[in-house]
């Protein structure tokens, strides 16, 4: 690893690829956007069809709409890890990149900080622009006595407030842990899709995905009839606490097997990368 090397990589990419990057960055912020743009038409409706302003001060959703835009970012991490190695898309570019005077790991790692640093500062810079505009609408709309910082509540720092709106309010640090463990994996194989396959990659992986769920569905749907002639008196004597702890903790080794395991490949793909191959042309 040499750091002037990798700089150099940093450099170049944010020369050629600044348009690419902004486009990334600013479909995010669209999306993100989206609660937002939904909590101005509701008050605006609220304050149309009843004409009365408390009314409509009780439709502004405060804290919730940082929840909201938490989950629209886990929503488009996953397409934006699709764009992680978006510079194997045409061959020019595959030439561009693998002659690049630095080795396979520094470039490796620079597309993997972009994707892992880069979508979540875009997602912090996103929040508090979003936070900023709604503060801006709610204090010129209603009056600044009543408008109120989203990024001072607790959800945009602890994910388990989003989490919670999903699973109730009870939510155990265990199912925090795996929730997030989850959506690691899970963005984790979208750069593994795009390392096998450069082009369309974000639908395959979803297409892959989808096939994976169904495939559990229907193996599960064959599997129910096997179990009714067997013995369950013995779930009576059994400790659910202890199963309980096997099935965490077994969630967690597998979800952390799924990231590796998604890495490692991709940077095996990555370092095999040629102009031309069967799966790119």
């Amino acid at each position: 690893m040499n750091f002037n090397r990798f700089m150099n990589v940093a450099r170049y990419n944010f020369a050629i690829n600044r348009a690419q990057y902004m486009k990334l960055a600013l479909g995010l912020f669209l999306v993100m956007s989206l609660p937002l743009l939904i909590f101005i038409l509701k008050t605006i409706w609220v304050f149309g069809v009843t004409h009365n302003t408390e009314w409509a001060l009780a439709s502004i959703p405060g804290a919730e709409m940082g929840n909201w835009m938490t989950k629209c970012f886990i929503f488009a991490w996953p397409i934006l890890a699709g764009y992680t190695f978006h510079n194997l898309l045409t061959k020019q570019s595959r030439i561009k990149e693998l002659t690049l005077p630095a080795s396979n790991g520094e470039k490796f790692l620079f597309h993997a900080l972009v994707t892992v640093g880069g979508a979540f500062l875009a997602y912090v810079v996103s929040y508090f622009l979003l936070d900023i505009l709604q503060y801006l609408y709610v204090g010129i709309v209603f009056g600044f006595s009543n408008a109120e910082w989203v990024s001072y509540s607790p959800i945009f720092f602890d994910s388990a407030n989003a989490i919670s709106s999903i699973f109730g309010e009870n939510v155990s640090f265990w199912l925090t842990v795996l929730a997030d463990l989850y959506l690691i994996a899970f963005v984790s194989t979208f750069v593994l899709g795009n390392a096998v396959k450069y082009k369309h990659n974000v639908l395959w992986t979803y297409a892959f995905h989808w096939m994976v769920g169904f495939l559990s569905m229907m193996g599960m749907g064959l599997l129910i009839p096997l179990l009714k002639d067997v013995d369950w008196s013995w779930v009576q004597d059994f400790d659910l606490e202890k199963a309980s702890t096997y099935i965490k903790v077994g969630a967690t080794l597998f979800f952390s097997l799924v990231t590796i395991f998604s890495w490692w490949m991709s940077y095996r793909l990555y370092c095999r990368a040629q102009i031309t191959t069967k799966r790119n042309k």
